[in-house]
Protein backbone atom coordinates (compact mmCIF):
# COMPACT_ATOMS: atom_id res chain seq x y z
CA UNK A 1 0.00 0.00 0.00
CA UNK A 2 1.33 3.62 -0.98
CA UNK A 3 2.35 5.66 1.97
CA UNK A 4 1.54 8.61 -0.66
CA UNK A 5 -0.82 11.28 1.76
CA UNK A 6 -3.46 12.32 -0.59
CA UNK A 7 -5.05 15.05 -0.99
CA UNK A 8 -8.55 16.56 -1.21
CA UNK A 9 -9.09 18.76 -4.45
CA UNK A 10 -11.34 20.88 -3.18
CA UNK A 11 -8.73 22.49 -1.27
CA UNK A 12 -6.40 22.98 -3.80
CA UNK A 13 -6.71 26.76 -5.14
CA UNK A 14 -8.83 27.90 -8.52
CA UNK A 15 -7.27 28.95 -11.15
CA UNK A 16 -5.69 26.48 -13.54
CA UNK A 17 -6.68 28.12 -16.67
CA UNK A 18 -4.02 30.54 -16.55
CA UNK A 19 -5.60 32.99 -16.40
CA UNK A 20 -5.11 36.17 -14.24
CA UNK A 21 -7.05 37.16 -11.32
CA UNK A 22 -7.76 36.40 -7.72
CA UNK A 23 -7.29 33.00 -6.51
CA UNK A 24 -9.86 31.52 -4.15
CA UNK A 25 -9.55 27.98 -2.84
CA UNK A 26 -12.38 25.28 -3.43
CA UNK A 27 -12.78 24.31 -0.01
CA UNK A 28 -13.74 27.81 0.75
CA UNK A 29 -15.81 28.29 -2.45
CA UNK A 30 -17.95 24.98 -1.73
CA UNK A 31 -18.44 26.05 1.93
CA UNK A 32 -19.68 29.41 0.55
CA UNK A 33 -22.29 27.41 -1.66
CA UNK A 34 -23.45 25.60 1.00
CA UNK A 35 -23.71 28.46 3.42
CA UNK A 36 -25.23 30.99 0.31
CA UNK A 37 -26.43 28.48 -2.23
CA UNK A 38 -26.02 28.90 -6.02
CA UNK A 39 -25.45 30.84 -7.83
CA UNK A 40 -23.26 33.84 -6.33
CA UNK A 41 -20.97 36.02 -7.00
CA UNK A 42 -17.59 36.88 -5.30
CA UNK A 43 -15.54 39.71 -5.16
CA UNK A 44 -11.64 39.91 -4.06
CA UNK A 45 -11.38 43.77 -2.67
CA UNK A 46 -7.50 43.43 -3.24
CA UNK A 47 -7.67 42.94 -7.12
CA UNK A 48 -10.33 46.09 -7.19
CA UNK A 49 -6.97 48.21 -5.41
CA UNK A 50 -4.74 46.38 -7.89
CA UNK A 51 -6.24 47.28 -10.36
CA UNK A 52 -6.19 51.13 -9.74
CA UNK A 53 -2.59 50.29 -8.81
CA UNK A 54 -1.55 49.28 -12.52
CA UNK A 55 -3.94 51.83 -14.56
CA UNK A 56 -1.83 54.66 -12.08
CA UNK A 57 1.50 53.22 -13.20
CA UNK A 58 0.61 53.21 -16.70
CA UNK A 59 1.09 56.58 -16.98
CA UNK A 60 4.16 57.33 -14.54
CA UNK A 61 5.82 58.96 -17.80
CA UNK A 62 3.30 61.60 -18.14
CA UNK A 63 4.76 65.02 -16.92
CA UNK A 64 1.30 65.94 -15.80
CA UNK A 65 -0.52 65.74 -13.52
CA UNK A 66 -2.88 62.34 -13.89
CA UNK A 67 -6.33 60.88 -12.16
CA UNK A 68 -8.01 57.34 -12.48
CA UNK A 69 -11.55 57.84 -13.22
CA UNK A 70 -14.21 54.82 -12.53
CA UNK A 71 -17.09 54.41 -14.56
CA UNK A 72 -19.63 53.77 -11.96
CA UNK A 73 -21.94 51.92 -14.58
CA UNK A 74 -19.65 48.83 -14.70
CA UNK A 75 -20.83 47.77 -11.04
CA UNK A 76 -22.19 50.78 -8.56
CA UNK A 77 -22.42 47.86 -5.13
CA UNK A 78 -21.90 49.92 -2.59
CA UNK A 79 -18.76 48.48 -1.02
CA UNK A 80 -17.34 48.89 -4.55
CA UNK A 81 -17.41 52.47 -5.00
CA UNK A 82 -16.49 52.18 -1.36
CA UNK A 83 -12.86 50.64 -1.83
CA UNK A 84 -12.40 52.52 -5.09
CA UNK A 85 -12.90 55.98 -2.64
CA UNK A 86 -10.42 54.67 -0.87
CA UNK A 87 -8.36 54.30 -3.13
CA UNK A 88 -8.68 58.32 -4.05
CA UNK A 89 -9.84 57.85 -7.68
CA UNK A 90 -12.70 59.71 -9.34
CA UNK A 91 -16.06 58.92 -10.78
CA UNK A 92 -17.19 59.02 -14.09
CA UNK A 93 -21.42 59.16 -13.87
CA UNK A 94 -24.15 59.92 -16.20
CA UNK A 95 -27.17 59.73 -13.92
CA UNK A 96 -28.11 61.70 -10.97
CA UNK A 97 -29.45 58.35 -9.05
CA UNK A 98 -25.27 56.75 -9.40
CA UNK A 99 -24.46 60.65 -7.93
CA UNK A 100 -26.64 59.38 -4.68
CA UNK A 101 -24.72 56.02 -4.83
CA UNK A 102 -21.57 57.49 -4.76
CA UNK A 103 -22.24 60.49 -2.44
CA UNK A 104 -23.75 57.67 -0.06
CA UNK A 105 -20.75 55.36 -0.26
CA UNK A 106 -17.78 57.65 0.90
CA UNK A 107 -17.21 59.41 -2.47
CA UNK A 108 -16.99 63.37 -2.45
CA UNK A 109 -18.70 65.22 -5.40
CA UNK A 110 -15.10 66.95 -5.62
CA UNK A 111 -14.40 64.06 -7.04
CA UNK A 112 -16.86 63.75 -9.65
CA UNK A 113 -16.93 63.96 -13.50
CA UNK A 114 -20.70 64.12 -14.50
CA UNK A 115 -21.64 63.57 -18.02
CA UNK A 116 -24.88 63.58 -18.75
CA UNK A 117 -26.58 61.95 -21.77
CA UNK A 118 -29.62 63.17 -21.42
CA UNK A 119 -28.29 66.57 -19.98
CA UNK A 120 -31.79 68.24 -18.79
CA UNK A 121 -32.16 71.55 -16.62
CA UNK A 122 -33.90 69.28 -13.27
CA UNK A 123 -30.99 66.79 -13.88
CA UNK A 124 -28.16 69.83 -13.73
CA UNK A 125 -30.17 71.29 -10.74
CA UNK A 126 -29.70 68.61 -8.46
CA UNK A 127 -26.22 67.48 -9.43
CA UNK A 128 -24.94 71.43 -9.01
CA UNK A 129 -27.20 71.20 -5.96
CA UNK A 130 -25.15 68.14 -4.63
CA UNK A 131 -21.72 70.01 -4.77
CA UNK A 132 -20.51 68.55 -8.16
CA UNK A 133 -18.23 71.19 -10.22
CA UNK A 134 -16.83 69.14 -13.22
CA UNK A 135 -19.56 69.14 -15.89
CA UNK A 136 -19.26 67.50 -19.43
CA UNK A 137 -21.65 68.50 -22.05
CA UNK A 138 -22.21 67.12 -25.44
CA UNK A 139 -25.05 69.31 -26.84
CA UNK A 140 -25.73 72.77 -27.47
CA UNK A 141 -29.34 72.13 -25.48
CA UNK A 142 -27.28 70.83 -22.77
CA UNK A 143 -25.21 73.72 -22.42
CA UNK A 144 -28.32 76.19 -22.34
CA UNK A 145 -29.68 73.76 -19.71
CA UNK A 146 -26.72 73.89 -17.45
CA UNK A 147 -26.51 77.86 -18.11
CA UNK A 148 -29.56 78.37 -16.99
CA UNK A 149 -29.19 75.34 -13.90
CA UNK A 150 -26.09 77.48 -12.72
CA UNK A 151 -28.04 80.68 -12.28
CA UNK A 152 -31.03 78.93 -10.22
CA UNK A 153 -28.44 77.19 -7.82
CA UNK A 154 -25.31 79.97 -8.00
CA UNK A 155 -22.71 77.59 -8.71
CA UNK A 156 -19.85 78.07 -10.57
CA UNK A 157 -19.70 75.01 -13.05
CA UNK A 158 -16.02 73.73 -14.83
CA UNK A 159 -17.69 72.34 -17.93
CA UNK A 160 -16.11 70.44 -20.17
CA UNK A 161 -16.53 69.49 -23.94
CA UNK A 162 -17.45 66.20 -25.19
CA UNK A 163 -16.07 65.64 -28.70
CA UNK A 164 -16.38 63.24 -30.97
CA UNK A 165 -13.19 62.27 -32.85
CA UNK A 166 -14.63 60.25 -35.23
CA UNK A 167 -11.77 58.13 -35.59
CA UNK A 168 -12.24 54.64 -36.49
CA UNK A 169 -11.72 51.79 -33.60
CA UNK A 170 -11.65 48.01 -33.58
CA UNK A 171 -13.70 47.29 -30.37
CA UNK A 172 -16.06 45.54 -28.96
CA UNK A 173 -18.80 48.55 -28.68
CA UNK A 174 -17.78 51.87 -30.31
CA UNK A 175 -17.92 54.81 -29.08
CA UNK A 176 -16.33 56.74 -31.65
CA UNK A 177 -18.60 57.03 -35.15
CA UNK A 178 -19.40 59.81 -37.62
CA UNK A 179 -23.07 60.89 -36.29
CA UNK A 180 -22.50 58.70 -33.41
CA UNK A 181 -24.79 59.12 -30.24
CA UNK A 182 -21.44 60.54 -28.12
CA UNK A 183 -20.17 64.01 -28.37
CA UNK A 184 -19.91 66.50 -30.59
CA UNK A 185 -18.22 66.83 -34.11
CA UNK A 186 -15.11 69.30 -33.68
CA UNK A 187 -16.48 71.19 -36.53
CA UNK A 188 -19.46 71.47 -38.68
CA UNK A 189 -21.15 74.74 -39.06
CA UNK A 190 -24.15 73.92 -36.95
CA UNK A 191 -24.69 74.87 -32.98
CA UNK A 192 -24.18 71.62 -32.19
CA UNK A 193 -20.76 71.54 -32.86
CA UNK A 194 -18.00 71.71 -30.22
CA UNK A 195 -16.20 74.91 -31.93
CA UNK A 196 -20.18 76.27 -31.46
CA UNK A 197 -20.73 75.17 -28.10
CA UNK A 198 -16.74 75.88 -27.01
CA UNK A 199 -17.25 79.76 -28.16
CA UNK A 200 -20.50 79.73 -26.14
CA UNK A 201 -18.77 78.42 -23.06
CA UNK A 202 -15.94 81.02 -23.23
CA UNK A 203 -18.61 84.08 -23.39
CA UNK A 204 -21.16 82.72 -20.77
CA UNK A 205 -20.64 84.18 -17.33
CA UNK A 206 -20.49 81.92 -14.38
CA UNK A 207 -19.42 78.81 -16.81
CA UNK A 208 -15.46 78.09 -16.66
CA UNK A 209 -14.13 76.04 -19.30
CA UNK A 210 -12.46 73.15 -17.91
CA UNK A 211 -11.35 71.08 -20.85
CA UNK A 212 -11.78 68.42 -23.38
CA UNK A 213 -13.25 64.60 -23.07
CA UNK A 214 -13.46 62.09 -25.83
CA UNK A 215 -14.71 57.97 -25.31
CA UNK A 216 -13.62 55.84 -28.22
CA UNK A 217 -15.06 52.66 -26.92
CA UNK A 218 -14.51 49.29 -24.85
CA UNK A 219 -12.17 46.54 -25.16
CA UNK A 220 -9.74 48.31 -27.43
CA UNK A 221 -5.89 46.49 -28.03
CA UNK A 222 -4.28 49.48 -30.89
CA UNK A 223 -3.43 52.82 -29.01
CA UNK A 224 -2.89 53.91 -32.88
CA UNK A 225 -6.68 55.23 -32.38
CA UNK A 226 -6.08 57.13 -29.09
CA UNK A 227 -3.27 58.75 -30.81
CA UNK A 228 -4.94 59.80 -34.13
CA UNK A 229 -7.83 60.98 -31.55
CA UNK A 230 -5.43 63.28 -29.75
CA UNK A 231 -3.79 64.60 -32.91
CA UNK A 232 -7.29 66.02 -33.98
CA UNK A 233 -7.76 67.47 -30.69
CA UNK A 234 -4.39 68.88 -31.05
CA UNK A 235 -5.65 70.31 -34.28
CA UNK A 236 -8.93 71.85 -33.18
CA UNK A 237 -7.54 73.42 -29.97
CA UNK A 238 -5.04 75.33 -31.71
CA UNK A 239 -7.55 76.64 -34.88
CA UNK A 240 -9.97 77.44 -32.41
CA UNK A 241 -7.14 79.58 -30.57
CA UNK A 242 -6.53 81.65 -33.52
CA UNK A 243 -10.42 82.49 -33.76
CA UNK A 244 -11.09 82.91 -30.21
CA UNK A 245 -8.16 83.95 -28.67
CA UNK A 246 -6.45 82.08 -25.90
CA UNK A 247 -7.70 79.73 -23.70
CA UNK A 248 -6.47 77.40 -21.02
CA UNK A 249 -7.38 73.36 -20.97
CA UNK A 250 -6.90 72.72 -17.84
CA UNK A 251 -8.29 68.46 -18.33
CA UNK A 252 -8.23 65.97 -21.02
CA UNK A 253 -10.33 62.85 -20.12
CA UNK A 254 -9.17 60.59 -22.91
CA UNK A 255 -12.05 57.64 -21.83
CA UNK A 256 -11.89 53.84 -21.46
CA UNK A 257 -11.55 51.15 -22.84
CA UNK A 258 -8.57 49.44 -21.65
CA UNK A 259 -8.89 45.94 -22.73
CA UNK A 260 -9.63 43.16 -20.38
CA UNK A 261 -8.00 39.68 -21.09
CA UNK A 262 -11.17 37.30 -20.52
CA UNK A 263 -8.57 34.59 -20.82
CA UNK A 264 -6.73 35.59 -23.79
CA UNK A 265 -3.89 37.93 -24.29
CA UNK A 266 -4.10 41.82 -24.73
CA UNK A 267 -2.16 44.51 -23.96
CA UNK A 268 -1.28 46.14 -20.75
CA UNK A 269 -2.19 49.42 -19.61
CA UNK A 270 1.39 50.02 -19.42
CA UNK A 271 1.37 48.82 -23.17
CA UNK A 272 -1.25 50.81 -23.89
CA UNK A 273 0.09 54.26 -22.06
CA UNK A 274 3.60 53.79 -23.43
CA UNK A 275 2.15 54.40 -26.98
CA UNK A 276 0.48 58.04 -26.55
CA UNK A 277 2.32 59.35 -23.64
CA UNK A 278 4.83 61.35 -25.21
CA UNK A 279 2.44 62.27 -27.18
CA UNK A 280 0.41 63.62 -24.40
CA UNK A 281 3.58 65.25 -23.33
CA UNK A 282 4.00 67.32 -26.70
CA UNK A 283 0.34 67.96 -27.12
CA UNK A 284 0.94 69.61 -23.66
CA UNK A 285 3.40 71.92 -24.80
CA UNK A 286 1.98 72.60 -27.57
CA UNK A 287 -0.79 74.28 -25.32
CA UNK A 288 1.77 76.19 -23.55
CA UNK A 289 0.49 74.73 -20.26
CA UNK A 290 0.24 71.11 -18.59
CA UNK A 291 -3.14 69.86 -18.00
CA UNK A 292 -4.67 67.15 -15.92
CA UNK A 293 -5.22 63.79 -17.78
CA UNK A 294 -7.77 61.92 -16.92
CA UNK A 295 -8.01 58.00 -18.02
CA UNK A 296 -11.15 56.64 -17.45
CA UNK A 297 -12.48 52.59 -16.37
CA UNK A 298 -15.04 50.54 -15.29
CA UNK A 299 -14.65 47.52 -17.27
CA UNK A 300 -10.48 46.76 -16.23
CA UNK A 301 -11.13 48.21 -13.01
CA UNK A 302 -13.54 45.76 -11.75
CA UNK A 303 -13.86 42.87 -14.70
CA UNK A 304 -11.10 40.28 -13.12
CA UNK A 305 -12.12 41.01 -9.63
CA UNK A 306 -14.96 38.61 -9.41
CA UNK A 307 -16.18 35.14 -10.01
CA UNK A 308 -19.34 33.69 -10.78
CA UNK A 309 -19.45 30.41 -9.39
CA UNK A 310 -22.44 28.16 -10.08
CA UNK A 311 -23.49 24.39 -9.74
CA UNK A 312 -24.10 21.29 -12.48
CA UNK A 313 -27.32 20.17 -11.77
CA UNK A 314 -27.77 17.73 -14.64
CA UNK A 315 -25.79 16.52 -17.94
CA UNK A 316 -26.93 14.89 -21.15
CA UNK A 317 -24.74 13.08 -23.58
CA UNK A 318 -25.30 12.79 -27.30
CA UNK A 319 -22.77 10.70 -28.63
CA UNK A 320 -19.38 12.77 -29.24
CA UNK A 321 -21.27 15.73 -27.45
CA UNK A 322 -22.23 16.49 -23.53
CA UNK A 323 -24.48 19.01 -22.20
CA UNK A 324 -23.49 20.69 -18.57
CA UNK A 325 -26.61 22.26 -17.09
CA UNK A 326 -26.11 24.64 -14.45
CA UNK A 327 -28.11 26.65 -12.11
CA UNK A 328 -27.49 29.82 -13.38
CA UNK A 329 -28.35 31.40 -16.75
CA UNK A 330 -27.99 34.43 -19.10
CA UNK A 331 -30.17 36.45 -16.19
CA UNK A 332 -26.95 36.38 -14.08
CA UNK A 333 -24.67 37.05 -17.43
CA UNK A 334 -26.46 38.83 -19.61
CA UNK A 335 -23.34 39.77 -21.93
CA UNK A 336 -23.18 36.05 -22.79
CA UNK A 337 -25.94 36.16 -24.72
CA UNK A 338 -26.59 40.15 -26.23
CA UNK A 339 -22.07 39.93 -27.01
CA UNK A 340 -21.89 35.93 -26.86
CA UNK A 341 -19.35 37.44 -24.35
CA UNK A 342 -16.50 34.82 -23.83
CA UNK A 343 -15.66 34.03 -20.16
CA UNK A 344 -12.99 31.75 -19.22
CA UNK A 345 -14.69 29.07 -17.07
CA UNK A 346 -14.05 25.97 -14.70
CA UNK A 347 -14.93 22.63 -13.01
CA UNK A 348 -14.12 22.64 -9.76
CA UNK A 349 -12.90 20.04 -9.04
CA UNK A 350 -11.73 19.19 -12.60
CA UNK A 351 -10.60 15.83 -13.81
CA UNK A 352 -9.77 13.95 -16.64
CA UNK A 353 -9.96 15.39 -20.09
CA UNK A 354 -13.12 13.67 -22.10
CA UNK A 355 -13.15 13.30 -25.78
CA UNK A 356 -16.35 14.33 -26.06
CA UNK A 357 -17.38 18.09 -26.58
CA UNK A 358 -18.84 20.16 -23.72
CA UNK A 359 -21.30 22.48 -24.04
CA UNK A 360 -22.25 24.70 -21.11
CA UNK A 361 -25.64 25.14 -20.56
CA UNK A 362 -27.78 27.86 -18.59
CA UNK A 363 -31.07 26.86 -16.44
CA UNK A 364 -33.50 29.24 -18.76
CA UNK A 365 -35.83 27.74 -21.42
CA UNK A 366 -34.24 29.75 -23.85
CA UNK A 367 -31.74 28.51 -26.93
CA UNK A 368 -29.57 31.74 -26.40
CA UNK A 369 -28.90 30.40 -22.84
CA UNK A 370 -26.05 28.38 -23.56
CA UNK A 371 -22.55 29.80 -22.30
CA UNK A 372 -19.86 30.82 -25.27
CA UNK A 373 -16.47 29.70 -23.26
CA UNK A 374 -12.72 31.06 -23.51
CA UNK A 375 -10.25 28.96 -25.67
CA UNK A 376 -8.64 28.44 -21.43
CA UNK A 377 -11.84 27.17 -19.72
CA UNK A 378 -11.34 23.97 -18.79
CA UNK A 379 -14.70 21.82 -18.29
CA UNK A 380 -13.16 18.47 -18.47
CA UNK A 381 -14.22 16.65 -15.03
CA UNK A 382 -17.63 18.16 -15.00
CA UNK A 383 -20.64 16.09 -12.88
CA UNK A 384 -23.63 17.19 -11.50
CA UNK A 385 -23.06 18.51 -8.10
CA UNK A 386 -19.72 19.80 -8.86
CA UNK A 387 -19.23 23.59 -9.40
CA UNK A 388 -18.90 25.64 -12.05
CA UNK A 389 -16.59 28.95 -11.72
CA UNK A 390 -16.95 32.33 -14.49
CA UNK A 391 -13.68 34.06 -13.88
CA UNK A 392 -13.50 38.22 -15.08
CA UNK A 393 -17.30 38.66 -14.65
CA UNK A 394 -16.67 41.73 -12.21
CA UNK A 395 -18.23 44.43 -14.83
CA UNK A 396 -21.78 44.57 -15.92
CA UNK A 397 -22.55 41.46 -15.38
CA UNK A 398 -24.00 41.78 -11.28
CA UNK A 399 -25.49 44.81 -12.34
CA UNK A 400 -27.51 43.39 -15.32
CA UNK A 401 -28.80 41.08 -13.47
CA UNK A 402 -32.83 39.99 -13.97
CA UNK A 403 -35.54 38.23 -13.09
CA UNK A 404 -36.44 35.97 -16.16
CA UNK A 405 -37.81 32.84 -15.55
CA UNK A 406 -39.03 34.41 -12.07
CA UNK A 407 -35.22 33.79 -11.00
CA UNK A 408 -34.19 35.96 -7.58
CA UNK A 409 -31.30 38.24 -7.16
CA UNK A 410 -28.08 35.82 -6.32
CA UNK A 411 -25.92 36.65 -3.20
CA UNK A 412 -22.56 39.33 -3.80
CA UNK A 413 -19.89 38.43 -1.53
CA UNK A 414 -16.81 40.30 -0.91
CA UNK A 415 -13.53 38.93 0.17
CA UNK A 416 -12.15 41.40 2.30
CA UNK A 417 -8.12 42.80 2.24
CA UNK A 418 -8.24 41.45 5.83
CA UNK A 419 -9.46 38.00 4.99
CA UNK A 420 -12.91 37.52 6.04
CA UNK A 421 -15.80 37.06 3.34
CA UNK A 422 -18.80 38.95 3.88
CA UNK A 423 -22.17 39.83 2.33
CA UNK A 424 -22.28 43.29 0.04
CA UNK A 425 -25.65 42.17 -1.70
CA UNK A 426 -28.48 40.02 -0.20
CA UNK A 427 -29.72 37.55 -2.00
CA UNK A 428 -33.48 37.90 -3.10
CA UNK A 429 -35.74 34.77 -2.31
CA UNK A 430 -38.88 34.52 -4.28
CA UNK A 431 -41.47 35.92 -1.82
CA UNK A 432 -39.16 39.29 -1.87
CA UNK A 433 -39.51 38.99 -5.95
CA UNK A 434 -42.80 38.30 -5.75
CA UNK A 435 -43.83 41.51 -3.70
CA UNK A 436 -41.23 43.59 -6.07
CA UNK A 437 -43.37 42.16 -9.08
CA UNK A 438 -46.34 43.79 -7.48
CA UNK A 439 -47.36 40.32 -5.52
CA UNK A 440 -47.81 42.78 -2.31
CA UNK A 441 -50.47 44.91 -4.64
CA UNK A 442 -53.04 41.79 -5.37
CA UNK A 443 -56.87 42.35 -4.51
CA UNK A 444 -58.08 40.39 -1.93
Amino acid sequence: MSNKKLVDPRTQPVSRTGVAGPKFSDEDLYSLAERYGTPYFLVDEATLRKKVSEVESAFTDFKGKFRVAYSVKANFNPSVIKTFAGEGIMFDLTATSELHFVLRSGGSPASVMYTSITETEKEYEEVLALGVKKVVVASHNGLLNLTEAAGKTGREVQVMVRVNPEVHVHAELRGSMGHGKFGLQFNGGSEDSAFSVLRRILATPGLKFEGFHFHLGSQIEDPACYAEALERLEAFVLGARRQLGQFEVRTIDIGGGLPVSYGRKVPSPKEMASKIVGQLNSLAESMGGRFTLVAESGRFLTAESTVLVCRVVNIKSFGDAKYVYVDAGYNTLLDSALLRHEYPVEVVPGGRVSPQKTVLAGRLCDPLDVFPTSTRSRLAGAGVGKLVVFRDVGAYSIVMNMPFHSQPRPYVLMRTTQGPVRVIRKGQDVDALFAEEGGDLLAD
